[in-house]
């Protein structure tokens, strides 16, 4: 099979460039043919698809001149366009799976795919599709005032980045999409990765026959498990307000005699480790980005992996990563992470925020070192049958086959000829 992944960023992010590059890779081992699209970066892996690629555009820039191109690539990209009708062209795929395209990308290249009548999949990494605020999450709680296409509360509450300006745009993105149906109409199904996103997408209104669940997978052979039990907590992923960093380290500092670790960067990290000079936390350490062997490493020394987060989750990659290693997990009960831990057996579930649920379970678990052995033992045989790459291949292929039988969809959404 001849498919084409499109995701915006061709370096990892988070789980969702984590999962587009690893599925990529798993169907190139398999003897299919991919070709790739996403936005040019500097620290884009190096790829022979790279003169198809999108110029960069970053929404951090507050200056005028950036802003109107910001805005015109929000709503329609003529590049992207053009780019992603060469690049089939050239390549001619059996099917098109899209991962994340909003803002850098843009629902332009939803046309040229669909001018040429091909299958259209999407893995959903969040709420955007539904939501003006895509992580449902404003002001240390979850939101979602915007539900029922109530776009212009968002505006009101400044759900995005805490700004009128970008509520506004964000808003108005969700309005026109909603008039002009490209992204909720034109894509033949969506697949989520957990059972509470496809639920929380039926809530906003998406119809159960557009939506299937999935979830990612792992291949533990690349991890090396040696049953060795760490010395600290970790934690590991993105350093942002919704991940309930700053609840951890509240916690921590109820926990003077243990040791927590935190790999990763992002938008809290500089008042993180505010927090933590303030507050004279000398259990707690920060090891920026880690990737590849140096984060194995890292998670193979660790004693538990902490996952507090705050916003509901819609899968948890470090879960699985932290299960190869038999790690046991202690999460939140927010969103999708009730599925992947399972209390008592891989870890321990806390409500989510709640100080006293979570420092009953640490100090539980750090004095029972035959139960650890017995959680990171029942873990990483989860991640080895329930999440391995043999399956997921098998059920993506079941997919990708009940579509690319006829390329030419019948009983989808048709905007005007005009758009095309």
């Amino acid at each position: 099979m001849n498919i084409l992944y499109v995701n915006k960023f061709f370096h990892l992010v988070g789980g969702v460039e984590r999962y587009f590059l690893e599925l990529d890779r798993l169907m190139r081992k398999k003897g299919h043919q991919t070709s790739l699209f996403y936005m040019q970066h500097p620290l884009n892996n190096r790829s022979k698809w790279q003169k198809y690629s999108v110029s960069q555009i970053s929404f951090h820039d507050p200056g005028l001149t950036k802003r109107w191109r910001q805005l015109a690539r929000l709503f329609y990209s003529i590049e992207a366009r053009s780019k992603i009708s060469a690049l089939i062209e050239e390549t001619s795929p059996d099917i098109v799976h899209l991962h994340t395209i909003y803002h850098h990308l843009s629902p332009s290249i939803i046309l040229a795919v669909k001018k040429r009548n091909l299958p259209l999949i999407q893995n959903l990494g969040d709420y955007h599709l539904v939501s003006a605020n895509y992580n449902l999450f404003h002001n240390g709680a979850i939101c979602e005032i915007s539900q029922g296409g109530k776009f212009y509360k968002a505006f009101f509450h400044r759900c995005v980045k805490n700004s009128y300006y970008y509520s506004l745009v964000e808003s108005a993105e969700k309005y026109l999409q909603a008039l002009l149906g490209w992204e909720k109409g034109l894509v033949d199904l969506f697949i989520v990765p957990s059972l509470f996103m496809k639920n929380k997408l039926l809530e906003y209104g998406l119809p159960e026959n557009k939506i299937t669940c999935l979830p990612h997978f792992i291949d533990t052979g690349k991890y090396k498990y040696s049953g060795r039990q760490g010395s600290y907590l970790l934690y590991f992923g993105r350093l942002s307000e919704e991940k309930g960093l700053k609840f951890l380290l509240e916690v921590m500092k109820e926990l003077p005699q243990i040791k927590l670790k935190i790999a990763g960067t992002g938008p809290e990290e500089d008042n993180l480790k505010d927090f933590v000079r303030g507050h004279k936390l000398k259990n707690v350490t920060f090891l920026g980005f880690l990737e590849g062997q140096n984060l194995i490493k890292t998670i193979a020394g660790s004693l538990a992996v902490i996952v507090p987060s705050l916003w509901p989750e819609v899968f948890g990659m470090s879960v699985l990563e932290a299960y190869s290693l038999g790690k046991p997990v202690i999460a939140a009960d927010s969103g999708a992470l009730p599925e992947l831990v399972k209390d008592n057996r891989t870890g321990f579930l806390f409500k989510t925020a709640d100080k006293e649920d979570i420092l009953e379970k640490i100090k539980f678990l750090l004095n029972q070192p035959a139960l650890i052995k017995k959680m990171g033992k029942e873990a990483l045989k989860i991640a080895g049958e329930d999440y391995s790459p043999e399956l997921h291949y098998r059920k993506i292929m079941k997919i990708y086959g009940n579509f690319a039988a006829g390329k030419k969809l019948k009983g989808n959404f048709s905007p005007g000829k005009g758009f095309f």
